[in-house]
């Protein structure tokens, strides 16, 4: 159903009950392989704002991207322009609206890292891709 709408949904993806994946611009969303809905989940990829508001807030588009491996707990809302990292966990009820590094639990709202679980992962990686991956996120969030 969600690749008929347009969500880029990779293999082993798995998507629970409840869950609402952007309306109005799914093709904005990227589930990539094995990735996880655990259900009651909001993606969203847009805000509109009304008239009223339109000078205090601008309107935009901006993708979702849920990398290999990426788990959103129970009731994770996940804000326009938001890219989860490879093989983090974001803990229930929280609201992402910032990039999450990959290998992390991340949690709250909004949504801050609680842990690096990158020693529980290593094994289900060659030494070269597990590096490559630390490199990057070293690079990018510096951790």
């Amino acid at each position: 159903m969600q690749r008929w709408r347009g969500v880029h949904v990779g293999k082993g993806v798995h998507i629970a009950q409840k869950v609402d994946i952007e309306s109005v611009y799914p093709e904005f969303v990227v589930l990539e392989d094995y990735s996880a809905l655990s259900g009651q989940n909001l993606i969203l990829t847009h805000n509109k704002t009304d008239l009223y508001h339109c000078r205090a807030i601008r309107s935009f588009i901006a993708p979702v991207i849920l990398r290999r491996h990426a788990v959103l707990s129970v009731g994770v809302t996940v804000l326009p322009g938001v890219e989860i990292g490879e093989g983090s966990i974001i803990s229930a009820n929280s609201l992402v609206k910032q990039d999450i590094p990959p290998f992390v639990l991340a949690g709250g709202n909004p949504a801050v890292v609680i842990a690096d679980i990158s020693r529980f992962l290593r094994q289900n990686y060659t030494p070269e891709e597990f590096d490559r991956i630390l490199a990057e996120r070293k690079a990018k969030f510096n951790i």
